[in-house]
């Protein structure tokens, strides 16, 4: 585009010097100064015809097909994916990539020039999960978060979020420190020390200070008093140092820290048991007599230092010794509503953060991920919700399916209802209003069980909303499938996928293809492992092909346009071996190495509702008639009399480009 944009203006150019140059020449110089300007014409003309100025058009790697392979070449010609999309037809359509986010913060890296030319939408595969954000003690950082989310916005690229509530990759050591048991209130408090400094003893402080000179104020020590704060200049924060550092305490647990202090005067210390970005926060209120002042601390860390101010005081402070006790207190658990209130307190700091870290523009979420089981019967005809092997409701097995990593359940301690209630309660208190929230799972493709999981899946929503209050926007179905060599059984697949698009449509709510991606499974073993990527035959790379096309079509003809969020690739590019999802898989669009595959094509022609613009497909049973002759795109006649000898690729016969797969 470029290219032709710059050989119009230098046309013009020319043409421009020609006339100013004319009106000072005669006759004869002009017809020849024409002539070389018509001669130069045409042979930029035909250099721009025969590609012979391609560097100013250089495509990039994922634009064309596999190198060095004339099955490939006709994909060097298609547009980006996107592009193929009719948005009069399917306005609310989007397509979207699950996106290496690492790669895509690159400035200019081959991933983010991908999504962004080839996708309307970006889904992080893990960065967006409670467990890549909060840890074990409760520290959230959102940087990657804030630079993914401004990065593609800023190129028109929506962000859709995946995903608020789970049972995997949870921070579950905070959680689980959030649920410990409590001591027993009814028993007598046993307190033991399990840290502490006796500053007439231990003559130092931490491991920094303010300066003292230009704050106006000096420690010092001595055997009576222990530390001795002596401040000259009233200061609201200024005075600050670390008393004691390397304070092993543990989350989740309440500790009493006991200062022996007086002062010249009435004042007070203020503090933070933590480090620098956080912690628990205390004031301690001295008087001129000394007293054992003591308060609660409760850690947000393990590992601490202690920073504490003198504000606003001039005078002495004396500090004799600090410790920490802990309860050594009977536990007994916490009651079940005290567990839901706990947990309704951390879904609220993680829900509010990751919204404000958001900032609006990420407009709509996975709210639940993957809820379902994949049996037993809630008494209404519906799967169980999952639940951990510990909890099995009535000894039921078919609770727990999926287990994952770093597992905690919330449902195990919220109940089925609230947990999915108190989410969507927060996602849509702290999220944009306009946010859209899905329902996302897996197998609701299933053909072993006649599509119980999405029947169920639709049961569960009416559940869910029947407090009037609860509203879910949408269903995403993942999609992790395989593509069949044995007919009967792609046929049983197809069958399944087209009730399911069907189910999802009758629900009402948005329907959103959520992790599509696809393996392949040769002979009749309905169970068998997919094979790896380098076993692939061409006829089995197009195959592929032909199922993406079927199954985007099929979302196409079933899904109410008013109902479409769209369609999102789990896997731009193919598992390599060493990959924890589907390892060594075809289950990309793209190549490792970033060419396009025929599924691009398969794409192609999904999303364009036939083949691309003026190409025609020859079918399998059909036999075009090339009696006047095969030729490629340059107008060469080719000796081939039959499409059958061709190797895959564009041709010009009967006056139509035909494309050979």
């Amino acid at each position: 585009m470029w290219f032709h944009l710059f050989f119009y203006v230098f046309m013009l150019f020319i043409s421009e010097i020609m006339r100013i140059f004319v009106a000072s020449i005669n006759q004869v110089t002009v017809e020849l100064i024409i002539t070389v300007f018509i001669t130069m014409k045409k042979l930029l003309l035909c250099l721009l015809a025969t590609g012979l100025l391609a560097p100013a058009l250089a495509q990039e790697k994922f634009e064309k097909g596999k190198p060095n392979n004339d099955n490939y070449r006709y994909l060097d010609d298609y547009k980006a994916l996107k592009e193929y999309i009719n948005h009069d037809k399917y306005p609310n359509f989007k397509l979207g990539v699950g996106t290496d986010v690492n790669g895509y913060l690159q400035n200019n890296s081959i991933v983010q020039k991908m999504v962004n030319k080839n996708f309307d939408e970006t889904v992080a595969g893990n960065e967006m999960k409670m467990g890549s954000v909060v840890n074990n003690n409760g520290e959230m950082n959102f940087t990657t978060v804030k630079n993914y989310v401004n990065k593609a916005t800023n190129a028109g690229i929506n962000v859709y979020g995946h995903t608020l509530a789970w049972h995997s990759q949870q921070p579950k050591g905070w959680l689980l420190k959030l649920l410990a048991d409590k001591p027993d209130p009814t028993a007598e408090e046993i307190y033991t020390v399990v840290a502490s400094k006796d500053f007439r003893n231990n003559k130092t402080i931490g491991f920094w200070k303010a300066d003292e000179a230009e704050n106006g104020y000096t420690l010092k020590f001595d055997a009576t008093n222990g530390l001795i704060i002596v401040t000259t200049k009233s200061k609201p924060w200024e005075i600050q140092f670390v008393p004691m550092d390397n304070i092993m305490l543990q989350t989740g647990k309440t500790y009493k820290m006991t200062f022996t202090v007086k002062g010249s005067k009435t004042g007070k210390l203020d503090g933070r048991i933590g480090d620098w970005y956080g912690g628990a926060n205390f004031t301690i209120n001295f008087t001129n007599e000394w007293q054992d002042v003591s308060v609660d601390i409760n850690p947000t860390m393990d590992s601490n230092f202690m920073l504490i101010h003198v504000p606003n005081y001039i005078g002495d402070v004396y500090i004799k010794s600090i410790k920490f006790e802990g309860d050594k207190r009977p536990t007994i658990p916490q009651t079940k509503q005290e567990m839901h209130d706990t947990l309704v307190y951390a879904m609220d700091k993680w829900i509010k953060g990751m919204m404000e870290a958001c900032d609006g523009k990420v407009k709509a979420w996975d709210l639940v991920n993957e809820a379902i089981s994949g049996g037993g019967n809630d008494g209404q005809g519906n799967f169980l919700l999952q639940h951990s092997e510990a909890y099995n409701p009535n000894g039921n097995p078919d609770a727990t399916w999926d287990v994952g990593g770093d597992a905690f359940f919330w449902q195990d301690y919220m109940g089925d209802l609230e947990y999915v209630r108190q989410a969507c309660r927060l996602a849509r208190k702290y999220g944009p209003e306009d946010i859209k929230l899905f329902i996302n799972d897996y197998n609701l493709e299933s053909d072993w069980d006649n599509n119980g999981k999405v029947k169920s899946l639709v049961g569960w929503i009416k559940k869910w909303e029947a407090d009037g209050v609860t509203k879910i926007d949408g269903i995403g179905t993942q999609m992790h499938i395989s593509c069949f060599e044995n007919d009967q059984i792609q046929d049983g697949i197809k069958k399944h996928i087209t009730a399911m698009f069907q189910i999802m449509a009758a629900s009402g709510k948005l329907a959103r293809v959520s992790e599509l991606d696809m393996g392949y499974v040769r002979g009749s073993n309905r169970w068998a492992s997919s094979i790896k990527t380098e076993q692939l035959t061409e006829a089995e790379h197009k195959k592929m092909a032909d199922f993406y096309e079927w199954i985007i079509k099929e979302y196409f003809r079933l899904i109410p346009p008013a109902q479409q969020w769209g369609i999102c690739q789990w896997c731009a590019n193919d598992a390599p071996s060493n990959s924890g999802w589907r390892g060594g898989e075809p289950v990309g669009i793209w190549d490792a190495n970033f060419y396009r595959k025929h599924v691009y094509a398969g794409f192609v022609r999904g999303l364009n509702g036939s083949d691309p613009t003026a190409i025609e497909v020859i079918k399998a049973n059909e036999t075009p008639d090339t009696s006047k002759g095969i030729y490629n795109l340059q107008g060469v006649r080719l000796s081939a009399t039959s499409l059958d000898e061709l190797p895959a690729g564009l041709y010009i016969v009967n006056g139509k480009k035909v494309v050979v797969k």
